[in-house]
C-alpha cells in the first residue's frame, strides 16, 4: 500500500496530519461556530413560532371581533326593524284613533244638526199651528157671527186640529 501511495503521491504522514488536523478544526469549529450558529438558529426559529402563533392568536381575537361586530349589527339591524314596526303600528294607531274621532265629532255634529232641525221643525209647526188657530178663529167668527169667548175658540179649533194630527 506504500507503493500505491507512493505512485499517487500522497505522503502518509501528510495525510495523518492533515486528517488530524481536519478533525482538530472540526471540533474547534463545533464547539466555538457550530454550536452558537446552532443555538442561534434554535432561538430564531423559536422567535418565528412565537411570532406565528401571536399571529393566530391575533386573528383568532379579529374573528371573534368581526363576528361580535356581525352579531351586534344583526341585533342592532333588528331592534331598528322592531322599532319601525312598532312606530309603523303606533302611527297607524293614531290614524285609527284621529279617524274615529273625526267619525264621532261627525256623527254628533250631524245629532246635533238633526235635534236642531226636529227642534225648529216643532217650533215652526207650533207657529203654524198658532196661525191656523188664529185664522180659523177669524174666520169661524165672521161665519158663526157669534159671539164665544175667545179661549172658548181657540180650545175648540186647538181640539179639532189635534184630532186632524193624530188621524194622519
Amino acid at each position: 500500500m506504500a507503493e500505491l501511495f507512493h505512485q499517487l503521491g500522497i505522503d502518509p504522514k501528510v495525510m495523518a496530519a492533515q486528517v488530524t488536523g481536519f478533525i482538530l478544526l472540526w471540533i474547534v469549529l463545533a464547539r466555538f461556530l457550530f454550536r452558537p450558529v446552532l443555538a442561534l438558529l434554535s432561538a430564531r426559529s423559536q422567535d418565528i413560532k412565537m411570532m406565528y402563533e401571536s399571529a393566530e392568536g391575533e386573528r383568532a381575537k379579529a374573528e371573534e371581533f368581526r363576528a361580535d361586530y356581525e352579531k351586534r349589527l344583526a341585533g342592532i339591524e333588528a331592534e331598528a326593524r322592531g322599532r319601525i314596526q312598532v312606530a309603523v303600528k303606533e302611527a297607524q294607531s293614531a290614524k285609527n284613533d284621529i279617524l274615529a274621532d273625526a267619525k264621532s265629532r261627525a256623527e254628533d255634529i250631524l245629532r246635533r244638526g238633526q235635534e236642531e232641525l226636529a227642534r225648529e221643525r216643532e217650533k215652526a209647526l207650533a207657529q203654524l199651528r198658532e196661525e191656523v188657530v188664529n185664522i180659523s178663529l177669524a174666520a169661524a167668527g165672521k161665519l158663526i157671527e157669534e159671539s164665544l169667548d175667545e179661549a172658548r175658540h181657540r180650545k175648540l179649533v186647538s181640539d179639532f186640529i189635534d184630532r186632524i194630527g193624530t188621524s194622519r
